[in-house]
């Protein structure tokens, strides 16, 4: 169901997702989505690292620097630092950046690197990546099924209409139907819904819900540049050119869909070093096996991803980051602006955002037979709040009894873990 598209083993991670949504894991599940996350997590970073480097050194004809950003305000301040150039508009800009920063959303979790050219004493940014972080990919692969299932209720109850024309004998547009009747009708159309949800009779029905943004790149370009970057990706022996979607109005960008072969040869031998096996470990990862579990991974994935490359000017990139289109405020504006949000989406959501988290848990020998996030029942928000806590072994309540006594799924998977783990490093990939 859910396609990550700059992930390999995207297939089988799909198939897993549409199990668990259904509640009907399989042994090995656990397992299996660990090594497909932390994995593409890994290698995604090579990948798209090399990738960067050979499109931003043809276009500059020099090597780029690079640092790492784990917030926006890490990526803002380098661009307000090291202006490329400078007009009224953009020392608007930055001047009001410098005087009220916590308007920015400078804490904003970011996974990302900022690559650059030095010239003399001056920096100037060239373009970033930046990898989906765990939390954003749960939500947008939400997003995508809640989408399809509120279709789903729609056309379900759009039947029921026709049922009740039908029976009237009349057209189903000339049907003058209540506001709380069709209510009524939605409702009892999600509850049809979710009866074949509890009983698994339709996982198979489930389309692929593609994921396209997993892995991204931004460059700017300026002058004839945009025209020899698409030469560039057109001429590349790994790359393939899908798409071009161009965005104008208030947001300015082009966005590319490009497939690129991964360079198998050279992730089998950058092989994960003694810290990415301490955070593995922690994970739930076998430490004698990891090596081997890595390249038999690399050795089965599919020959290509899919990754986006967006490509935007230095003034449409400045307002994208501090002015009038912020990446922060439409995402904002985005979630404001959901057709449907019932308890289903809800749920969805909270799932999506368990099966990832699971990833980043310390979850060595467990198996998962009954999953605790279903899309049929109700949940308090404290419910889900809890058993995400719970994974990581995190205190839920001021309680001095004795927690061993617990016997739910959540406190007996992160328990089991942390005793096979007793070093356990919170440290994360991601």
């Amino acid at each position: 169901m859910l396609y990550l598209e700059s992930f390999v083993h995207r297939v089988e991670l799909a198939e897993i997702v549409s199990r668990w949504i259904v509640n009907q894991p399989q042994p090995g599940d656990l397992e299996k989505i660990n090594q497909i996350v932390n994995f593409n997590s890994y290698i995604s970073r090579l990948w798209c690292h090399d990738l960067a480097v050979q499109l931003f050194r043809t276009l500059h004809h020099k090597q780029p620097d690079t640092l790492l950003a784990k917030t926006k305000g890490e990526l803002k301040d380098f661009i307000v630092e090291n202006p490329l150039r400078t007009t009224p508009r953009i020392e608007e800009l930055f001047a009001r950046y410098r005087r009220w920063p916590e308007d920015f959303y400078r804490e904003t979790p970011y996974d990302g690197r900022i690559y650059y050219l030095s010239e003399a004493d001056r920096r100037h940014y060239v373009g970033s990546t930046r990898i989906k972080r765990f939390r954003r990919i749960a939500e947008k692969g939400a997003r995508r099924i809640v989408d399809y299932m509120f279709e789903r209720i729609r056309i379900n109850a759009d039947a029921l209409a026709e049922e009740r024309a039908k029976a009237l004998g009349i057209p189903k547009r000339a049907l003058i139907t209540p506001p709380e009747q069709q209510v009524e009708e939605f409702l009892h159309a999600e509850r049809r819904l979710l009866k074949m949800i509890r009983r698994g009779t339709i996982q198979y029905e489930f389309p692929i819900l593609s994921i396209p943004d997993v892995v991204g790149i931004k460059i700017l370009v300026e002058g004839d540049q945009y025209e020899r970057l698409i030469d560039t990706i057109e001429r590349s022996k790994t790359c393939t050119l899908l798409e071009q979607e161009q965005h104008t109005g208030r947001y300015n960008a082009i966005n590319l869909r490009v497939a690129h072969q991964i360079p198998r040869d050279r992730l089998l031998q950058q092989l994960p070093a003694r810290h990415h096996i301490r955070i593995l470990k922690y994970r739930g990862f076998d430490p004698a096996t990891v090596i081997d579990d890595y390249t038999r991974f690399v050795e089965t994935a599919e020959d290509h991803v899919l990754l986006e490359i967006i490509v935007c000017s230095y003034d449409d990139f400045i307002e994208s980051e501090i002015g009038r289109c912020m990446h922060e405020e439409r995402i904002t504006n985005q979630r404001s602006h959901i057709d449907y949000s019932g308890h289903l989406a809800t749920n969805v959501m909270h799932l999506m955002d368990y099966i990832l988290a699971l990833c980043l848990a310390p979850t060595h020998g467990v198996e998962i037979t009954d999953v605790p996030v279903k899309l049929w029942m109700r949940y308090m928000p404290d419910t889900l709040d809890r058993l995400q806590r719970k994974i990581f072994n995190v205190p839920v309540d001021a309680s001095f009894e004795d927690p061993s006594t617990t016997t739910t799924t959540a406190v007996s998977l992160s328990r089991r873990a942390l005793s096979d783990d007793a070093d356990g490093d919170p440290e994360l990939l991601n």
